[in-house]
Parts: structure tokens; C-alpha cells; sequence
């Protein structure tokens, strides 16, 4: 099992520390725990706990240490309280801290791929065909190999690994590992110098000398597979790399690149699945009872979430959208559910198992995703929208079940209440208007109504009488009550009714003519948003 040690190797002296714990840190760990601060602190003797939303200093703190999980994570910046120190000493917990601008999801995601037995590291293992699967112990093979630390990016600047060699470390490395992506100060910096075209031309490793105060010089070679770029390994070097370093980094890079291909071929094959099966449950009836039989989906109750994302200028965000598939993927594995999850289109849909008690079960459910979207953008979590279904119990409902996911997400479109998110129930009186609206514009296909007729005169006109007559039935026909909404006497407001029924025959003193347009005036104003 990996133990604290393989933790802290792999994350690196600069961003964690251990306050508390034993001098050679072999404590192991058997699981990774996010803890919900709204949670009783129940934690197995094995359990890694990440303390999501706890401060140091906060009696919360103290109960996760004394409820005796074998490491708890904090993050913070400065020195801890003795209160704290005390509590985790006394408990015999082994105590880690990050800083606070550290991401979970980048602790998390270290953390539960931290493989059973830590291989050895041997700078030979880059060469010839042996190629270690783990990118983080490659990066520290390499680290050792050119004695300079060594950082592995894909193709969009994302860091893929990086090695614990801290000895030299500037501000973009520092922030390339807090940020888990290369800062767009350096990114800049990286283009102005050409470096992009040269990486996506050249294939042996070239020399990048810093011109700018408190950023190191770099070696830089691309990862390429059939003239594609999937990448790069950037190693701080003061200087150019001697002929055996050289060829020992451009080797490990071809190796890498081998590896990064079969990995995303791999990855795009099992995408491909994920949205077919997902596709199935999605149609409901028998094809997605099958597909749920052949995932070993089991409960006596299922919910359906649908989730969107959005830039924070507007347009969809497709990188927020991978970001929360992938969180809901963890949380799900996390709390041992056989669910289904898969983005289709500019949507993540995923198909839960939980209780059959209607309650509970959207307790649970929106627990799960609330932590997903903070996990996802913990900063702007306004940006990710979320709708849930309302409770089905079998897998053949998941048809209807998507409409009102769906229709959740349309109302929240509209109208951010609920905190962006929402169960069907919660909106069903707009979902209604939504589905009256859909069928009213299919019926009608290019017919008009009165209400279209009332606001083509009053353009021809400059008259009022469409607001006027939406104004009155706002105020459920109190003429006193939409005079003075108007800012008009009544008299001008009785004066105005009687011409809405001597130029377009409108009997108002009927009940089921007000309820008509009523209705009308909703939905004209649905379509109208719509488009």
C-alpha cells in the first residue's frame, strides 16, 4: 500500500510538510477520504483524509484529528495552532500540510494514483524498451539522470507530472505544480520566444537561455508520436546539456511519447464506450435496462444529473465540462456507487443508484454534486450549472427522466435561483411553462394571436395597448392596482380596455378569456427569451 512518504516524494518539499508524523513518514494509507464538513468525522484506522473547508484553527480541526484517521490533510498557510499539533500528536495521526493555494482535486487525483509498491528509480529504466508506467516515477528517473528538476506538460500546457528535485525551483515551476498548468505569465513569455513553432517542428532537445529576472534557463524537447505533439519535458538547466544528457533526455522523451499515444488512444476507446452505454440509459426502456445490467447498476432507485458549464465572458467551457465529468467520476468511486457518467454534446449527464426514500436520495445526490462543482471550479462555481431528475425506479425511466434534467437546465438558463442548482420539483411550475411553450410553437408553426396583432398596432401607432392589457392581468383585473402601475388615471386605464375590445373584440369580464391570455402572454414571453 503507498505510504505518506511516496506522497510526500512525489508533491515535493515545496508544497507539503509535515508538522506531525514520524521522522521517516511510514505511515501507510489504504484509502483517500474527502471529508464533507457537514459530516460526522468517522474515518477507518487506514483512511488519508482530505479536509475540504476546514480551517486550522477551528474546532472542526481538532475532530477529524481526534477521530484517528491515519493522515489528515490540511491546507494552510503560516504555522499551525498548538491546539492542533497537540490533538493529532496525542491521536497518533500523522499531519500533512499544503498551502492554501493548492487544488484537492490535484492532492486528490496524486494521492489515489500513488501505485500499491512504489518501483524503484533507476535511471536506466528510461532506455531501450523497459518504460516505467508511472510518469511522476519517469520524471524523478530523469530528474536524476540530468540532475536538474524536470516537469512533463501535454499538449494544452497542463502538467502531467513533475519530479520531487526541488534544489532549483523558479516561479513559473513553483506555479506550474501549485497551478497544476503553466501560469500564463511564462506561457506568454514561452510564445514571444517562438518556442511553440520550434516545439512543434523540432524533435531533439534545444537549449532555452532566460533573459528575464527569477526565471531559470530551460531544456526543452518535444513529445511527439507520428509527427503529432502530445507534449513536452521542460528541465531547468543553467546551461546547455552535455552529449550523454542530451541523448538520455531526448530518449525518455520518445519513450514517454509511446506511452502518452497508447494512453490517449486508450482513453478516447473507453470515451467512446462511456458515451454509447450512456447514449443507451439515456433512451431508456429495455436497451437501458440492459446497458445498466451490463454496468452492475443495482438500487432501488435511480436519479438522473445533468450538468453544463459556461466561460465567465459567456460560451460554453469545454474544459470545465471534462473537469466535472471527471470529479463526479471520483466522487462516485469514492463513495463505492455503480453509476454511469459520460458528456454528451455540450452536456455531462450521470445516471446515480441511491435510496428509494424520494427525500434522501436528492439529499445525497445534490451533496455529490455540489462537491463535484466545487471541485471542478472552486472559485466560480456560478459558472457550472446542475439539474437533477426527480426520482425513477427503474432503469427504464430514464428517458423521461433526461426531459426533466434537461428542462431544469433550461429554467436555470433562464433564472439563476436555486444556486444554479435545482431537482425538477423544485422548478416544476417554469418546467410546465417550458413544455406549453414547446407545444404551443409546434402547433401554431407560424400562426399568429391576437397578442401578436395587439403589438404590431401598438408599433404602428405608438400606442400602449399590449403592456396595458399585460399590466392588468398582472394585477388580476384591480383597475386601481394597474393604474398605478401605469402611472396612468383609471379612467385613461377603463378607457384603454374598451378600445382593446372594440379594435380586437377582447372580452376581459370573461373569466376563461383572461385565462387564456393569460397563458398566451407566458409562453410569447418564453419564445421570445428562447430566441
Amino acid at each position: 500500500m503507498p505510504s505518506v512518504r511516496d506522497l510526500v516524494t512525489r508533491l515535493g518539499p515545496d508544497l507539503v510538510t509535515a508538522p506531525v508524523g514520524p521522522a521517516d513518514l511510514a505511515v501507510d494509507f489504504t484509502s483517500v477520504v474527502v471529508h464533507d464538513p457537514l459530516d460526522v468525522p468517522a474515518f477507518d484506522p487506514g483512511d488519508l483524509v482530505l479536509a475540504v473547508g476546514v480551517h486550522e484553527a477551528s474546532p472542526q480541526a481538532l475532530r477529524l484529528a481526534a477521530a484517528r484517521p491515519a493522515v489528515l490533510v490540511l491546507r494552510h498557510d503560516g504555522p499551525l495552532g498548538q491546539a492542533l499539533l497537540a490533538e493529532a500528536l496525542s491521536a497518533g495521526v500523522c499531519l500533512l500540510v499544503v498551502p492554501a493555494g493548492c487544488g484537492w482535486s490535484h492532492l486528490h487525483t496524486i494521492a489515489t494514483s500513488l501505485p500499491v509498491r512504489m518501483p524503484p528509480v533507476r535511471a536506466d529504466s528510461l532506455s531501450g524498451s523497459e518504460l516505467v508506467s508511472d510518469l511522476f516515477v519517469v520524471a524523478n528517473a530523469l530528474a536524476d539522470a540530468l540532475g536538474a528538476p524536470v516537469t512533463i506538460e501535454d499538449n494544452q500546457s497542463r502538467l502531467l507530472a513533475y519530479s520531487a528535485l526541488h534544489d532549483v525551483a523558479d516561479v513559473a515551476r513553483s506555479g506550474t505544480i501549485l497551478g497544476h498548468r503553466v501560469p500564463d505569465a511564462f506561457l506568454r513569455q514561452v510564445r514571444r520566444l517562438g518556442v511553440v513553432k520550434r516545439l512543434l517542428t523540432e524533435t531533439e532537445p534545444f537549449f532555452l537561455l532566460s533573459t528575464t529576472p527569477g526565471i531559470c534557463s530551460r531544456t526543452v524537447v518535444a513529445l511527439r508520436a507520428h509527427d503529432e505533439l502530445l507534449g513536452s519535458i521542460w528541465a531547468v538547466t543553467d546551461t546547455p546539456l552535455d552529449e550523454p544528457r542530451t541523448a538520455a533526455l531526448a530518449e525518455a522523451a520518445r519513450n514517454i511519447a509511446i506511452r502518452l499515444a497508447h494512453h490517449r488512444l486508450t482513453t478516447d476507446l473507453q470515451h467512446q464506450q462511456r458515451t454509447a452505454t450512456m447514449g443507451l440509459l439515456l433512451r431508456g426502456g429495455s436497451a437501458a435496462v440492459e446497458a445498466g445490467h451490463r454496468l452492475g447498476m443495482t438500487g432501488p432507485g435511480y436519479r438522473l444529473a445533468a450538468i453544463t458549464a459556461v466561460r465567465a465572458g459567456g460560451g460554453r467551457d469545454d474544459r470545465l465540462l471534462d473537469q466535472c465529468a471527471t470529479a463526479l467520476v471520483r466522487r462516485l468511486s469514492l463513495a463505492r456507487t455503480v453509476g454511469a457518467t459520460a458528456r454528451i454534446a455540450d452536456t455531462v449527464y450521470g445516471v446515480v443508484p441511491g435510496p428509494a426514500d424520494p427525500a434522501r436520495s436528492l439529499r445525497e445526490l445534490r451533496a455529490v454534486l455540489l462537491a463535484v462543482r466545487t471541485a471542478a471550479r472552486p472559485d466560480s462555481p456560478e459558472l457550472v450549472t446542475i439539474g437533477m431528475s426527480g426520482p425513477v425506479t427503474t432503469l427504464a425511466e430514464l428517458g423521461e427522466a433526461r426531459e426533466e434534467a434537461d428542462r431544469v437546465l433550461q429554467v436555470l438558463a433562464r433564472d439563476r435561483s436555486h444556486e444554479g442548482c435545482a431537482e425538477v420539483g423544485e422548478v416544476g411550475l417554469a418546467v410546465s411553462v417550458l413544455r406549453l411553450a414547446d407545444l404551443e410553437s409546434a402547433r401554431r408553426a407560424g400562426q399568429r394571436n391576437v397578442l401578436d396583432d395587439i403589438d404590431d398596432h401598438d408599433a404602428a401607432h405608438a400606442a400602449d395597448y399590449g403592456r396595458t392589457l399585460r399590466v392588468y392581468l398582472a394585477s388580476f383585473g384591480d383597475p386601481t392596482a394597474a393604474s398605478k402601475a401605469l402611472n396612468v388615471h383609471t379612467n385613461t386605464l377603463r378607457y384603454r380596455l374598451r378600445r382593446l375590445h372594440e379594435i380586437f373584440g377582447l372580452d376581459l369580464t370573461d373569466a376563461d378569456t383572461r385565462f387564456a391570455l393569460m397563458v398566451d402572454i407566458r409562453l410569447k414571453a418564453h419564445l421570445s427569451g428562447r430566441g
